[in-house]
């Protein structure tokens, strides 16, 4: 068969392809940014035959579905009409902030997926929802249900539901099936890609990874943790129910239930939607499972109420920083039908894998706490790291130590994740300005790969300005300066990442 895959350098979308080249079909990949090279390292650790990845069983078409994308349908159809169109894009982010790129991801992206698939005539649409435009539903909810009046719990939820009826209003009589699958928490496989970007459940495992790195590396006891041989006790609070439940699906049920269906030959016109669900867990066990995994105790789940009377200390204040955008789901699922068929997974395995994946990108390259750090908040690309900058979850330290700065610094990058950026430094503080609204003292330019290096220590601003790779407009002077600043910062980004962890 002839797939056609969006979002298959994602968490789901790699294994999605993996599974299809591995049966055989030939797939054509579209890819926001990166092309073929991304792709491949997305495949990576599947170790497939070069014989599967090698054109023509593997195209791969740069397509960004945030915007129209009918200009590439002649290059999707070279080889004939598609079988199957199966949809995996989308932005799996939480933050209220991004709700409006959510909606541009998520709702647009699928109107835009859905328009390529009627354009070329491709018999079948399968979408990759969530379980979880379930929202807040009290009632039983099942493959048959839908709107039922619910709230959402986050921008994510509400762009995925939004996603799901619109395709639910224009489906029927066009003339192609449309499938929308529904999984609830993927877990297992490859959850870590090459940018050790996670989330879900991986988040908390990431979350309390980093503290028991920086309790390892604190050897001035500033955090107040305990070590007991390969145990570190950490005195952290989590606000949550301890009788609560997670929905946890096998990544290996999603792709076979995605395989099969792309398989059967549809029926024109049909709308039909599979309840991808697994099997529920009490969050005490899996947070249990977790912290003895990872050689960590004095982590303890207690209600909200209790988690708010009592100031939170360093390390609780920066975990709930970590994990905050899934702190609703520590407060209970919803009530989805019974999965019997469903694979039960092992919480201790998982974190296993975790940590043994962790430990491999230590050995790759270095693995300093800023990296750590990076990947532990999300932050997979530089408007990601821009946003966390001016909310003050990075960079508190460098900002309070030369609060006498006053300076407005602009940022354009380019490569793969192009963004443009003016920053008002000034009073120990960061604000982003609308670019081109106001004068800029200085500004850098240079590849993004590049800007994230520097951040996470591995580069040094002012040595890539004096090799050619930094080109600077402006205040050359002040440019130099403030980049010197910023070395010295990131140089010791392990030591200052301690201090603010304990302030």
């Amino acid at each position: 068969m002839h797939l056609v895959l969006s979002g298959a350098t994602g968490y789901l979308g790699k294994h999605l392809l993996a599974r299809s080249l591995r049966d055989g079909h030939m797939v054509t990949a579209l890819v926001r940014g990166g092309g073929c090279e991304r792709v491949l390292a997305a495949l990576a650790p599947f170790a497939l035959p070069a014989r599967l990845t090698a054109a023509p069983r593997l195209r791969v078409i740069a397509a960004d579905l945030a915007r129209p994308v009918l200009a590439c349908a002649a290059a999707v159809g070279e080889c004939g009409r598609p079988d199957a169109f199966i949809h995996a894009a989308g932005l799996t982010r939480f933050d209220r902030a991004l709700a409006d790129e959510l909606a541009t991801h998520n709702l647009c992206g699928t109107q835009h997926a859905w328009g390529l698939a009627r354009a070329l005539a491709i018999p079948l649409f399968q979408h990759v929802g969530t379980a979880y435009v379930a929202g807040d539903a009290q009632c039983l909810f099942d493959a048959s249900t839908l709107d039922v009046g619910q709230h959402f719990r986050n921008p994510y939820e509400a762009t995925k539901f939004a996603a799901e009826r619109w395709l639910h209003t224009v489906a029927p009589g066009s003339g192609t099936a449309l499938v929308v699958q529904r999984p609830s928490v993927i877990v297992g496989g490859c959850p870590i890609g090459a940018t050790h970007a996670v989330g879900t459940l991986y988040t908390f495992m990431q979350a309390v990874h980093f503290l028991r790195e920086c309790c390892r590396r604190d050897t001035r006891a500033r955090l107040g943790a305990r070590r007991d041989g390969e145990v570190f006790h950490l005195p952290v609070r989590v606000a949550a129910d301890a009788c609560a439940t997670v929905n946890l699906v096998a990544v290996d049920d999603v792709v076979d239930a995605v395989a099969e269906t792309a398989c059967v030959a549809p029926t024109t016109d049909t709308v039909t939607t599979r309840a991808l669900t697994g099997h529920d867990y009490p969050i005490a066990a899996v947070a249990d499972a977790i912290t003895a995994t990872l050689r960590v105790s004095g982590v303890r789940l207690v209600p909200a109420t209790a988690f708010d009377a009592i100031p939170r200390t360093a390390l609780e204040a920066h975990f709930h920083r970590l994990t905050q955008v899934y702190a609703p789901y520590l407060f209970g699922s919803p009530r989805f039908a019974p999965r019997p068929a469903a694979r039960r997974v092992d919480v201790v395995q998982l974190t296993e894998d975790f940590r043994a994946a962790a430990a491999r990108g230590r050995m790759r390259r270095t693995r300093g706490l800023g990296t750590l750090a990076l990947d532990t908040l999300g932050i997979r690309e530089p408007r990601d790291y821009f946003s966390a900058l001016c909310d003050g979850a990075v960079g508190r330290d460098f900002l309070a130590r030369h609060d006498y700065v006053d300076a407005t610094v602009g940022f354009r990058l380019h490569g793969a994740y192009t963004c443009d950026v003016t920053l008002r430094v000034a009073g120990g503080r960061a604000a982003e300005l609308t670019t081109g609204a106001a004068h800029t003292d200085c500004r850098y330019e240079l590849d993004a790969t590049l800007f994230m290096r520097i951040v996470q220590g591995a580069a040094d601003l002012r040595a890539s300005f004096l090799a050619g790779r930094v080109r600077i407009t402006g205040n050359t002077e002040l440019a130099l300066k403030f980049g010197a600043l910023l070395g010295l910062y990131y140089g010791r980004l392990d030591d200052h990442l301690l201090t603010e962890l304990s302030a």
